[in-house]
């Protein structure tokens, strides 16, 4: 037990030297900046319920699967809207260690609205995090704090 201790112990040493950066609060797998466009490219919509979950396919797991581009992107949100039809937007509210795991997390609010006069219009708040530099970004179940979507859909 002694040996397979010391092995674990320094391969996660090794994984600390020449692994990913290391955030303030933990490892990170995010970027320092463009988390919006990240998020377009990365975020695994499979990990979540969403107006998309019908047309979702093992092949289509993110928006650029799903061949959309965000119509805006700042240095914490990405705006798609489809012609006509939807708005989805996710916007990032901090960035930090929230679930206390070792992994960078953000906090995120996830809005889904129909555009053509439909009633679907949510706002959910979302722990999102990424455990590998090649892996997708994917939602946690974590409570997050109420604040997080501001004009939560009724």
């Amino acid at each position: 037990m002694i040996k397979l201790t010391r092995i674990v112990n320094g391969l996660f040493f090794s994984f600390l030297l020449i692994g990913p950066s290391q955030a303030a609060s933990g490892v990170s797998y995010f970027p320092d900046r463009d988390l919006g466009r990240f998020l377009s490219e990365k975020f695994d919509l499979a990990t979540i319920r969403s107006s998309l979950g019908p047309r979702r396919t093992p092949a289509k797991r993110t928006f650029l699967d799903f061949g959309m581009k965000p119509s805006q992107v700042t240095e914490d949100s990405a705006v798609f809207l489809t012609p006509g039809d939807w708005l989805y937007e996710l916007r990032i509210v901090g960035r930090g260690d929230f679930n206390g795991d070792g992994f960078e997390d953000l906090k995120v609010c996830f809005i889904d609205r129909a555009l053509n006069g439909g009633t679907y219009n949510t706002a959910e708040a979302m722990l999102l995090t990424r455990y590998a530099d090649a892996g997708y970004v994917i939602a946690l179940r974590y409570s997050v704090d109420e604040g997080t979507c501001p004009n939560y859909a009724k």
